[in-house]
């Protein structure tokens, strides 16, 4: 009787014990799986994020170069707005400085030399237009150590709209020259803003 008993109590033991090792084990692969899929995902997540952050600083990157690009653009635009304004003003002022009633009378004294040669402009006559402040002493000097070049003395109008320079238009012809501070500074910016356009572009383009 004791013997049964102790063989029922070694067998109860032991299947008890086989029985928790075998719930033990499945919670352990349960828990490993369960920690896997904890690791998985967390990977997963982290790789999403550093995906996520990649393209957003790609994306904040081309728009900052965007951003750089446009602000130059701007620059170079302002710059040349800017140098365009003071050429013209420099240019203005030079003209209109250089254009003095001797440079004036030397400039009419050549072209009368040049229709002289003409035999039909024996009869023209010049007709000149200057700033009112300027005309009195173009006159004089035409009438003075000029008079000898024309064959008939020019006539001096002044013209308010005429800051300095002048315009010459030949009575009898439709021949009109602008000697003009706008129209010479109008010329020479004409020329010199495609170099400057030039000179400011931006490389690569």
């Amino acid at each position: 009787m004791t013997e049964k008993l102790q063989g029922l109590l070694e067998k109860i033991k032991t299947e008890g014990l086989d029985k928790a090792e075998i719930e033990k084990q499945e919670i352990l692969d349960a828990a490993k799986k369960e920690a896997q899929k904890i690791i998985d995902k967390a990977n997963k997540d982290a790789e999403l994020t550093r995906k996520n952050a990649e393209e957003d600083a790609n994306n904040l990157e081309k728009r900052a170069e965007t951003a750089v690009k446009q602000a130059s653009r701007d620059i170079i635009l302002k710059l040349k707005s800017e140098l365009q304004s003071r050429l013209e003003t420099v240019v203005h002022e030079l003209s209109s400085e250089s254009m003095t009633p001797e440079f004036m009378g030397e400039l009419i004294k050549e072209m009368a030399a040049a229709f002289s040669k003409n035999d039909s402009a024996s009869d023209l006559k010049l007709e000149l237009l200057v700033a009112p402040e300027k005309c009195e002493k173009l006159i004089v000097l035409l009438r003075g150590s000029l008079a000898k070049t024309f064959s008939k003395t020019p006539e001096v109008f002044g013209e308010s709209d005429i800051g300095g320079g002048l315009k010459v238009g030949i009575n009898g012809s439709d021949v009109f020259f602008d000697f003009t501070d706008d129209a010479i500074a109008d010329l020479l910016c004409a020329y010199v803003s495609p170099k400057l356009a030039e000179l400011l572009k931006p490389a690569g383009e």
